[in-house]
């Protein structure tokens, strides 16, 4: 890794304008629709009075993989997603326009033989007035980059899970073509489609992206502790902590707090908990 390349990385601002289908397609790539009669997922899949789900801020915009720039010298093929902090100040509308800003905020260093967490920041604004809509930080685990020491700023550390019964679990079977929908919203790592590659980076398949079971997670957590209503919905954070395959059951247990809730995701087939230490909050 060139650290300094990394650091001062030139993201170039983009004003993206998004319609009615990229909701949708987000919405079938975070599994709802798989009962086409469900009423409560149709109002994010069908446009008479479609709804936005707030996670969908999380591929709003996306910067691409730019993490495979051959002038950062990153070991591409060993990156894994670490965590990822979403914080919304305004729902968004079923179509129209942002603007997107990036940057790098820092890295975390685990040792030369651990890799390093890299920072980045993504900043969605309206383009008429400034105002902010929603700023998300992803966490990327660079596993073959370690040693390259710390730098810049990081994110507070997430806290884990109670130790208590949840007061709410939830389980899902994820759609087998799932990582095949859900990159289509932007994120194009080949990890998640390409056999050849996820056997490169050590996987017997291609991989979920971190980011679809997060927003599994986020509806769920949207829909029971937010009560559906996107000016309720504050932010959600979480660690990624093994990785989820197309087909996994996944189940969510959910603690709920005064603020919002705590949430863990455990792939149930083998008993991994795959997201941890989340947290969502509820705006007042």
């Amino acid at each position: 890794m060139q650290v300094d390349k990394v650091l001062n990385y030139p993201f170039k601002d983009a004003n993206v304008s998004y319609s009615e289908r990229d909701v949708m397609l987000y919405g079938l790539g975070v599994n709802l629709g798989v009962d086409p009669n469900d009423e409560d997922d149709l109002r994010y899949l069908y446009e008479d009075d479609l709804n936005v789900l707030p996670s969908y801020a999380m591929v709003l915009g996306h910067p691409g993989f730019w993490l495979k720039e051959p002038e950062l010298d990153i070991d591409w093929v060993k990156i894994l997603h670490a965590e990822q902090f979403l914080s919304v100040s305004r729902a968004l509308p079923e179509k129209g326009k942002v603007k997107a800003s990036f940057r790098v905020r820092g890295i975390t260093d685990k040792g030369a033989d651990k890799g390093c967490i890299l920072y980045y920041e993504k900043l969605l604004s309206d383009p008429d007035t400034g105002n902010e809509i929603a700023r998300v930080t992803s966490g990327v685990f660079c596993r073959g980059d370690g040693g390259v020491g710390n730098h810049g700023e990081t994110p507070e550390a997430l806290e884990a899970a109670p130790a208590t019964k949840p007061d709410l679990s939830l389980s899902k079977t994820i759609d087998e073509r799932s990582a095949l929908i859900y990159r289509l919203s932007g994120d194009y790592n080949p990890i998640h489609a390409s056999p050849p590659v996820a056997a490169k980076a050590g996987y017997h398949r291609p991989i979920l992206h971190g980011l679809c079971t997060m927003g599994i997670a986020a509806h769920q957590l949207f829909k029971h502790i937010a009560g559906g209503e996107a000016d309720r919905f504050g932010g959600i954070a979480c660690r990624f902590s093994r990785p989820v395959f197309p087909g996994d059951t996944v189940r969510t247990d959910i603690w709920k707090t005064d603020g919002g809730a705590r949430f863990r995701v455990t792939a149930e087939d083998r008993d991994e908990v795959v997201l941890d230490r989340g947290t969502m909050s509820l705006n007042t």
